[in-house]
């Protein structure tokens, strides 16, 4: 490869970082100095849709769609993505793709259909760009069955230019967080030690903050499907979708404690997470923003497993707690139920339903949610610690 027009390529793959559109001349020029037929470079994260993109070149509208598909986005990911990550981020793998057309009902002979068969490809190199949970980034060039294999000095080419690719999706997930709206708004949402999500009516993400980013990169607590819908376990679901349905409604009313609830989960290892779900317009201290806002669901996470700490002070100050009442807060905020609270402080149940009623009045609440919601911080002015 000549140095110059590699130096060149570099400097179009930063600017392409900046400015989205200029992907396509990216790939053409890789596809022209490696002598490959098409190319497509994508780039997925679900906690970001700003992010998503997808590049080819020289490929049909008919193929370009496949690789929009789910399903076959699906089988994408399970036939290569365990190669690419046997060779790790960063690095090149390439294959073969000739025995794909001979492997009837299987997943090999449908991805050959859509994608492979009309323009004849037959062997592919890429590099893996992102990987996590949630993310997923490659760039692959492909040959046909006409076309030599990949070399080694062009696969040594892909791995230097894949360096800055990452590089420049790194800039363009930069600017695709600084790009959505309302960035007051989540600056805010950033601060709160407690994980939030932003949901629609129908489940669908738009937001989560850098402690919900944290706890979805660390825990399975949900999934995604292909509309960027949030999916709790099978056992879950109808549940999570009635109370974020309640929840939506609620937003289109002004008292505080209408709609929503607190649904709790376990990840895949056991790790146990209470969501509370609740209208966007019970968020007191940001409520002047809601109008400005789509009606989204809140989801507030917390972590049964991680001890949490309230600001007494703050409640004995501005409710007038009292400090058996601030007990029995962090005991509910730290996932006891009223049996276990009774125990813990040698009350009678009766006497702890007391307790509660009184909780409720003094701090304006209807419902657990709605108390489990405050308490969790999710007025701007609460202080919470762990």
């Amino acid at each position: 490869m000549d140095p110059e027009i590699e130096n060149a390529m570099i400097g179009t793959i930063y600017d392409a970082g900046l400015d989205a559109s200029l992907w396509p001349n990216v790939i053409k020029q890789i596809v022209e100095c490696t002598h490959s037929k098409t190319a497509i470079l994508t780039a997925m994260d679900q906690l970001n849709p700003n992010y998503d993109f997808l590049h080819t070149w020289n490929i049909s509208q008919a193929e370009h769609e496949a690789f929009l598909d789910e399903q076959l986005t699906l089988t994408d990911m399970k036939l290569h993505l365990p190669l690419w990550q046997q060779v790790g981020l960063g690095e090149v793998m390439h294959q073969d793709l000739n025995s794909y057309a001979e492997l009837m009902n299987h997943d090999e002979a449908v991805f050959y259909e859509r994608c492979l068969k009309s323009t004849g490809i037959c062997y592919i190199a890429g590099v893996l760009l992102d990987e996590g949970n949630y993310r997923w980034a490659v760039l692959g060039l492909y040959r046909a069955a006409d076309q030599p294999a990949f070399q080694q000095e062009e696969l040594a080419f892909l791995k230097r230019i894949g360096v800055h690719i990452r590089r420049a999706l790194q800039i363009h997930r930069q600017l695709s967080f600084s790009r959505i709206e309302h960035d007051n708004l989540f600056k805010m949402l950033d601060a709160i030690k407690v994980g939030v999500i932003l949901v629609d009516e129908h489940c669908r993400f738009y937001y989560s903050n850098k402690r919900a980013q944290q706890q979805l990169a660390q825990n399975k607590i949900f999934e995604f499907d292909h509309s960027n819908k949030i999916c709790t376990g099978k056992q879950y679901q109808k549940k999570f979708e009635h109370l974020v349905h309640a929840a939506h409604s609620g937003t289109k009313l002004k008292h505080q404690d209408a709609g929503g609830g607190v649904l709790a989960l376990e990840d895949e290892q056991g790790q146990q997470f209470m969501v509370t779900i609740t209208p966007f317009n019970s968020m007191n201290g940001l409520a002047h923003l809601a109008d400005r806002m789509q009606n989204y669901v809140v989801l507030s996470i917390s972590d049964l497993e991680q001890r949490y700490a309230l600001a007494t002070p703050f409640l004995k100050e501005n409710y007038a707690l009292s400090a058996r009442e601030c007990e029995i807060c962090e005991l509910f905020v730290n996932g006891l139920n009223l049996e276990k609270i009774a125990s813990h402080c040698c009350l009678t149940m009766n006497s702890v339903r007391t307790y509660v009623k009184n909780i409720y009045s003094k701090m304006h609440c209807n419902s657990q949610a709605e108390l489990l919601y405050k308490l969790m911080g999710m007025t701007i002015h609460f202080e919470h610690v762990y």
